[in-house]
């Protein structure tokens, strides 16, 4: 541990000199840390470095985030998890980040940043604490920000109902080493509480908080938003064999899409969607993080 602390610092400090900073906060050493500890954890070894780091991030970004900047960073730019919605007095910011342990379960960190023209740093940011034994795969539960189920946050889309913007998350989650899991669900902020799952979400099993996919850990299914058309497409689920039926290390994508449809404050669910084609609509586009180590 004492190696890979000495080399965040060392990084730390040349990111300083060079500038390597996303531009609003090139000389802040808050925002320096913080950009090297990220780095550091995707190049940690070894399960210890990674809980290390993964202990420090909660308090380098909490320091980060109150020193300002966070809506003048260019986050396409970063190799996180990030999800940038809105714009204005609409925007909001949710990131997140992963530690794969050796058993492959995983841990999770993040924050939520909303616009604030109240406060003095144009936002206010809440951030995320993991809990264990929350179940991300209930579909009836919402979770707080305080006992939060985890997930990497990869996509989003903002709706409205009515005048009330909706902020719904893509999200993907390791799980452990027989299934992965990629869900969708909405989060609110309300009086510095962020809540993660509501209602929304009108399908086959009535109304539910999340949308969950779970299937093989060796196998890629998609979740994504086709943008333009106010609908999240995903693969269809079923298992290699009738009878594997509920065990969900044996699912995997068929040939066919489902999707969701935004209409009247409701995501509604379709079966045997027609996809739209492009160049962005590959639908193995999100590569699960924990296999780039794997590979290694």
């Amino acid at each position: 541990m004492k190696s890979i602390l000495l080399f965040f610092s060392r990084f730390c400090a040349v990111l300083l000199t060079l500038g390597v900073m996303p531009p609003a906060s090139a000389q802040s050493p808050e925002w320096a840390r913080v950009v090297a500890a990220q780095e550091s954890l995707t190049q940690a070894s070894t399960e210890e470095d990674r809980l290390a780091l993964h202990g420090q991030l909660q308090g380098l970004w909490a320091e980060a985030l109150s020193t300002g900047h966070a809506f003048d960073v260019a986050w396409g730019e970063w190799n996180n998890a990030v999800v940038d919605l809105g714009k204005d007095e609409a925007r909001m910011i949710v990131f997140t980040w992963n530690v794969e342990l050796d058993d492959r379960t995983q841990r999770y960190g993040g924050w939520v940043a909303t616009a604030s023209p109240q406060s003095a740093l144009g936002y206010t940011f809440t951030m995320l604490n993991h809990d264990r034994d929350a179940d991300p795969a209930d579909a009836g539960r919402m979770h707080r920000h305080d006992r939060w189920h985890g997930g990497l946050y990869y996509s989003g889309i903002l709706t409205y109902d009515r005048n009330t913007p909706v902020y719904t998350l893509l999200a993907w989650d390791g799980a452990d080493a027989l299934t992965t899991r990629k869900w969708v669900e909405t989060v609110e902020t309300r009086h510095g509480r962020v809540r993660f799952g509501a209602p929304r979400f009108d399908t086959p099993n009535g109304l539910v908080k999340r949308v969950v996919l779970t299937y093989a850990d060796a196998v890629q299914a998609t979740l994504r938003v086709e943008e333009g058309l106010e609908r999240i497409v995903f693969d269809h689920l079923a298992p290699e064999d009738p009878s594997f039926r509920g065990q969900y290390a044996f699912y995997g994508p068929t040939l066919n899409y489902d999707g969701l449809t935004w209409r009247k404050g409701r995501w509604y669910f379709s079966s045997d969607v027609a996809v739209k084609n492009g160049e962005d609509s590959s639908p193995r586009e999100y590569r699960d993080p924990s296999r780039r180590r794997r590979r290694s």
